[in-house]
């Protein structure tokens, strides 16, 4: 059943090698769906100011790998990468918007590394998967894929390489709805990348 609400989730990331190297106090924990922002110590105040909480639908600490709240990569895409699956399967529109400052853990969570897959390649993966599976000679899929960057509310096609430099327009259709004018929409067969 596809929900059109919007899901909201933070993701803590492990601290980086500079941050380790600083001795970085970790000022944010996690309970269930709670954040919890706690002032930073200082040195030459005894009493702490209180701490900030704020709810989402999702909160995913994946700091420290030993910890039992930790989350892996596979839970941050059980959470929100089957129901987008689910849904397209469906017939429905979904969208994953990752937001946040340089360095804040978007790419490793969209993307992931060689051995520790993101969301888009799990995504792509079961994607594939079930086509396979269910695709028979009365029943068969046409996937197509846009990949674009907003930084600095520039919009890129991050598709077309030629185009990586042009920034696009988004407009409004009357029918439609909002879309990214001249974003490529490319027919695929499989998550497997080419090697031209």
């Amino acid at each position: 059943m596809a929900s059109d609400k919007i899901k909201v989730a933070v993701r803590v990331r492990p601290f980086n090698r500079r941050e380790k190297d600083l001795g970085t106090e970790c000022v944010v924990e996690m309970s269930q769906c709670q954040t919890i922002l706690q002032h930073p110590s200082e040195p030459d105040k005894i009493e702490r100011k209180s701490p900030k909480s704020f709810a989402f639908d999702h909160c995913f600490y994946s700091l420290d790998p030993s910890l039992p709240e930790f989350a892996s990569q596979e839970k941050v895409f059980d959470a929100l990468g089957r129901d987008i699956l689910e849904n397209a399967f469906q017939g429905y529109n979904a969208c994953i918007f990752a937001y946040g400052q340089t360095g804040s853990g978007k790419s490793y969570t969209m993307m992931g590394s060689q051995d520790n897959k993101g969301i888009i390649p799990r995504l792509c993966d079961t994607l594939f998967d079930l086509i396979a599976k269910q695709q028979s000679p009365e029943l068969s899929y046409k996937v197509e894929v846009s990949y674009m960057e907003i930084y600095n509310e520039k919009v890129h096609d991050l598709l077309d390489p030629k185009a990586n430099k042009q920034s696009l327009k988004v407009r409004e259709h009357n029918v439609l709805g909002p879309y990214v004018d001249g974003l490529s929409q490319l027919a695929v067969t499989s998550f497997q990348v080419s090697s031209s």
